[in-house]
Formats: structure tokens, sequence, C-alpha cells
């Protein structure tokens, strides 16, 4: 049986995660980070999975961006990548024993 970490650096689970990178920030500026994963991500996957499995794995300071309406929290691509993944385990990991009635309103609007 595996661990909730060695299921995190799943190469199935770290490929869907990688996938929904790529969807999400599909139309980022051409200087954001995103494309420097994509562009050595055969490189970057398993130094990333090695980080994960032996609890080496550092997040990266969450920035803050302001602008003039509002503020957006801003992970780096590595991080969201790695959060969703873990996202991806705990849903399957936390499915038998959640409630019915508990659910996520995912890009909800204020």
């Amino acid at each position: 049986m595996s661990s909730l970490i060695e299921k995190i650096a799943d190469h199935e689970v770290i490929d869907t995660a990688y996938q929904w990178l790529c969807k999400k920030r599909q139309h980022y500026h051409p200087n954001a980070d995103v494309w420097q994963v994509r562009r050595w991500w055969h490189e970057k996957k398993p130094i990333l999975q090695a980080q994960i499995l032996s609890g080496n794995f550092q997040f990266r300071e969450l920035r803050l961006i302001r602008g003039e309406e509002k503020s957006i929290e801003w992970w780096s691509s590595l991080d969201a990548l790695v959060l969703k993944a873990i996202a991806i385990v705990l849903t399957e990991h936390l499915k038998p024993v959640l409630s019915p009635r508990c659910f996520h309103l995912g890009n909800s609007k204020k």
C-alpha cells in the first residue's frame, strides 16, 4: 500500500497535475515561469518527484500582486502543480469518509 506522499509523487498524478497547470496557464505572459516549467518538464519532473518522495520539496513564497481594484495571490507554477497533485490524492483518499453534503464551490464569484 502506497503512502500519501508516494501517491502524490506518482507519475499519473504528477502528469495529471501538469496537464491541469498547462491548461490553466496557457494564456499567461511569455515571461511567466510556466513556460520554463513546460520547456524543461522532462528534466524537472524526476527532480520534483524525488524532492516530494524525500520530503525535501519546499514551497516558494506566495506572491501578492496588488492591482487598483483587487489583489491576487500567486503561487509559482511548480508550487501550483504540487498543490494540485495533493488535491487529487486527498480528494480520492478522503472520499470514503466525507459527507455527501460536503462540496466545493470552485471559482465562485462574490
